[in-house]
């Protein structure tokens, strides 16, 4: 199941700039991961800010031809429809290894009735860049790890 959500990535992305064309992003390091929280399906994503298009950096707030990468992680129902985060709790932290972890801020993005959550993390590439993100909802508990490789351009 994870494959086919992470092909969809570049246009989850794209979907998030309405009004302009949905292109494929350049050639990326990708990871994805999954978990259900109190009914919430979270899909967690990672891309290089470099492959970000202009468009998305612009309206995610991000400096175009930044070198780092972006957590995203989408909430949705079983079904992969919209789902309000309700009393959704996220932490997440980032490391660029080898250093410690740090807390990562997670901002909100609403598009219509979709919310998701994007971090960012500046990084020289080379680099490997970790996330853990903690997620409760409902008395429910869940965890997941992704990384994703900033390379050079």
């Amino acid at each position: 199941m994870r494959l086919p959500l992470l092909l969809l990535l570049p246009f989850a992305l794209a979907a998030c700039d309405r009004g302009q064309p949905v292109r494929a992003a350049a050639p990326m390091a990708t990871s994805s991961q999954a978990v259900t929280v109190g009914g919430a399906t979270l899909q967690a994503s990672t891309i290089a800010l470099a492959d970000l298009t202009p468009a998305v950096a612009t309206r995610y707030g991000i400096a175009t031809g930044s070198e780092g990468a972006l957590l995203l992680v989408t909430v949705r129902d079983a079904d992969g429809n919209a789902l309000a985060p309700g009393d959704l709790a996220l932490q997440a932290t980032a490391t660029v290894l080898p250093d410690p972890p740090a807390p990562l801020a997670l901002r909100e993005i609403r598009t219509g009735e979709l919310v998701d959550y994007i971090g960012e993390v500046r990084a020289k590439a080379p680099a490997s860049v970790q996330f853990r993100l903690s997620a409760t909802r409902g008395g429910s508990r869940a965890e997941m790890t992704t990384t994703a490789d900033v390379q050079p351009r």
